[in-house]
């Protein structure tokens, strides 16, 4: 398993690979690594946040439950009835694999193409 930083410093450790699911295990309350609770990132949604990156050149990420802003991937993901949080994990392992790169707008994040 490789280990990294959500982009508000959380630590998390993640397998799999492209074409693949990612299975993600967040850090503790503590910011200490744990194996009772995982997160499964579907290819399905692997390939609509990457698309979406490609298609815009520079989105918002957009990881709030709540309210993701309109246009943003949480947006694009909550209209899948799926979770925009897991963006939280996906945007820093997309970063990562060379697959895109990130930047802040004020508090907010940014994803950029690199393609």
């Amino acid at each position: 398993m490789e280990e990294l930083k959500t982009k508000r410093g959380r630590r998390f450790r993640f397998k799999g690979r492209m074409g693949e699911e990612f299975i993600v295990y967040p850090s503790d309350k503590r910011n200490e690594p744990q194996d009772r609770y995982a997160v499964c990132i579907t290819p399905f949604t692997v390939d609509l946040v990457l698309q979406a990156i490609r298609k815009k050149r520079t989105i918002l990420a957009g990881a709030s439950r709540d309210a993701p802003p309109a246009g943003s991937l949480g947006a694009l993901v909550k209209e899948q009835k799926q979770s925009p949080q897991q963006l939280s994990y996906l945007i820093p392992i997309l970063e990562h694999l060379g697959h895109c790169r990130t930047s802040f707008r004020g508090r907010a994040i940014v994803a950029h193409s690199v393609d």
